[in-house]
């Protein structure tokens, strides 16, 4: 069977795209990806702050071109953005391969995976049956890119790092990872907005009621809470949860747990 056959059999979709990618990006020392994050499909980020944004298409076009590149007033406003931007696809094609070009020059590299074949054994059968093995080789990718002063004296061969697109400011980071699949169609993404929202509601169910001051102190506007999320309380300018208020805290538990235990743990040491 053919590469691209292969790789059309063992990646059909965009989220599977971004599976295999996101667990391979993992395995590498210091680095964690944040899917749906920061208007990115994948938000991949160093332990040293350093972050790269990633868009997952299985064709390389013009589309995903326009997803990964920045506003153009981008430069003048100073907007905040990753490190590195990053398209990943399934294949690069003859006739793709001058679009990845023209996205290197403009500061975005192109990568795209390969399929090798691994012998495991079926517990079930007990034969060995080959699967399907998907690699980006980010080791060897990473090692070129962000440290090519080192790949050309240890290895004797260089390769252009990753541009850097030094940004005012990087994307706000979650405090956990979200629990969501990347590269689907219509994502739920975690967005700084929503990061704010779970901290208001963790206050909001840690003291039983809210005042518009402490949503604003989030970084939530209150007026969408308390026009449609929240009810008045007996206590003048202050706000309690309603049947009305969407379901952050089941959409993204983990990163409720956190700012609930950062709070409860606020309120313990401000009584003592």
């Amino acid at each position: 069977m053919k590469q691209a056959d292969r790789l059309k059999e063992a990646i059909p979709t965009e989220a599977a795209l971004c599976a295999f990618f996101i667990a391979e990006f993992n395995e590498q020392p210091g680095w964690t990806c944040y899917p749906e994050t920061g208007g990115f499909d994948v938000l991949v980020v160093h332990e040293s702050g350093r972050q790269i944004g990633v868009e997952a298409k299985l064709q390389l076009n013009a589309k995903v071109a326009e997803q990964i590149l920045p506003e153009h007033y981008w430069l003048s406003s100073g907007e905040h953005g990753p490190d590195h931007r990053l398209v990943i696809v399934r294949n690069i094609t003859e006739a793709s391969a001058g679009i990845a070009r023209m996205m290197e020059c403009l500061g975005v590299h192109v990568w795209a995976p390969w399929v090798g074949e691994d012998m495991r054994r079926n517990p079930e059968t007990r034969e060995y049956e080959r699967v399907p093995r998907v690699q980006f080789n980010i080791r060897h990718k990473l090692w070129e890119d962000v440290r090519c002063e080192e790949a050309s004296i240890n290895h004797g061969h260089w390769r252009p790092a990753l541009p850097d697109w030094n940004p005012s400011e990087r994307i706000a980071v979650p405090a956990a990872v979200p629990d969501l699949p990347a590269g689907v169609p219509a994502p739920v993404r975690m967005t700084p907005w929503k990061q704010a929202a779970v901290r208001v509601l963790a206050r909001l169910r840690v003291q039983g009621s809210i005042t518009a001051k402490q949503i604003a102190s989030e970084g939530c506007s209150p007026s969408i809470w308390t026009q449609k999320w929240l009810d008045r309380a007996e206590e003048r300018g202050r706000w309690i949860e309603s049947d009305r208020m969407p379901k952050f805290d089941q959409h993204h538990p983990d990163l409720f747990a956190i700012a609930l235990t950062a709070l409860q743990k606020e309120t313990s040491h401000d009584s003592q």
